[in-house]
């Protein structure tokens, strides 16, 4: 469905199923190739069916649309240039354009705003914003406004489950935009159409009893929320909860499968040759040594450190990683320190945990030795 008009399905995956922005890149490999093999300079970004393409000369993007429009007819595919546009980000009567539900857009600023040029030198004069787009906004807002209007008898639990799922969904996809101002808009506006069913429910008292009955101190703050007392309280999420988490470009030449666990443990926070503990602890300092700040590299011996020397005290907030000479002297200025062998290494190793199930088989057998001479 697009719009008011069906497009049935009668092969292959139905459009906005979880495989099908792979199976259109799949389908679609080769499309940057067809501007970038004529114009280098070309940026060529692609997800699923959308494509964009950056470059400073306008003529540039006429010819590389004509490019793609023959490359997608040697396959059978046509562009839809009712959605095709070519814009400029920063001039214009509507500078900026609009992808996978986000607004790019730059804005002139002051010279203590704008970042260097390249190379380091001179000033911009302008930022980029990437913004939620303002149509998206508004249909979650449409959404949120429907599954109020259709639960005017449902209980509070019942519509606060309902609402919880979109918010955080929608909330988390654009955490890594400049969204805090449309956060706080929709939170404003959704407390306006929750005061309004409240109202409603019980048109024959006040608006403060509404808020009293309906809406609850939560840490901080009052939420739309059921009584705390109740067995099963439930309070509604707000947008701005999510916070904003930049994303950061996965390096053009990095493989899940290229064994740089040094890397993607500190990207993610998990790897299969790395223990838990170690990667949520590379995680955390950014791939950082805590003592030198260098980053680590893929060869470095990396050790788990106890930082008040108490291994007995493993919690997170207790253990850092440090490069294997870091570790030593930290231990030497500490005048505790220990022969390599003896060091505060990570404990869930493979030598560990063989000697571990050695000692185990070990004291079995005396066990049964001993029960064999009574």
């Amino acid at each position: 469905m697009e719009g008011h008009q069906l497009f049935p399905t009668e092969a292959g995956t139905p459009q906005g199923g979880s495989i099908s922005p792979l199976l259109a890149l799949i389908a679609l490999h080769g499309m940057e190739e067809a501007i970038t093999r004529v114009y280098p300079q070309a940026r060529v970004i692609a997800y699923a069916d959308d494509c964009v393409v950056l470059h400073e000369d306008r003529q540039v993007l006429e010819h590389g649309q004509q490019l793609l429009m023959t490359w997608l007819a040697d396959i059978g595919l046509t562009l839809n240039e009712a959605k095709s546009c070519i814009s400029h980000t920063l001039e214009g009567d509507q500078p900026g354009f609009e992808f996978v539900g986000f607004n790019i857009q730059q804005y002139r600023v002051g010279k203590h705003q704008s970042g260097k040029g390249p190379g380091g030198h001179g000033r911009l004069g302008y930022k980029t914003l990437i913004k939620p787009a303002k149509a998206n906004i508004e249909a979650h807002l449409a959404e949120i406004g429907q599954i109020i209007r259709r639960s005017p008898a449902l209980p509070q639990s019942e519509l606060i489950n309902q609402l919880n799922p979109k918010i955080r969904g929608w909330a988390n996809y654009y955490r890594i935009g400049v969204s805090q101002v449309a956060y706080a808009r929709l939170d404003h506006l959704t407390w306006v159409k929750l005061r309004h069913w409240a109202h409603r429910r019980h048109a024959t008292r006040t608006i403060g009893w509404a808020i009293d009955r309906y809406w609850h101190r939560i840490g901080t703050r009052r939420a739309f929320a059921t009584p705390p007392t109740s067995r099963n309280a439930v309070y509604l999420h707000t947008h701005s909860e999510v916070a904003i988490k930049r994303h950061v470009k996965v390096q053009s030449n990095r493989s899940l499968y290229d064994g740089d666990w040094a890397y993607w443990s500190s990207r993610q926070g998990r790897h299969p040759s790395v223990s838990p503990r170690l990667a949520k602890l590379l995680k955390t300092q950014q791939g950082r040594c805590r003592r030198c700040g260098l980053f680590f590299q893929h060869d470095d011996r990396i050790e788990v450190d106890h930082i008040d020397g108490n291994r007995r005290d493993s919690r997170y907030a207790n253990l850092q990683a440090l490069h294997g000479h870091c570790h030593d002297a930290k231990t030497r200025e500490h005048g505790d320190y220990l022969p390599p062998g003896m060091r505060d290494k990570h404990r869930d190793t493979e030598e560990r945990r063989e000697r571990k199930r050695s000692c185990a088989d070990l004291e079995q057998r005396q066990a049964e030795r001993s029960a064999c001479r009574l």
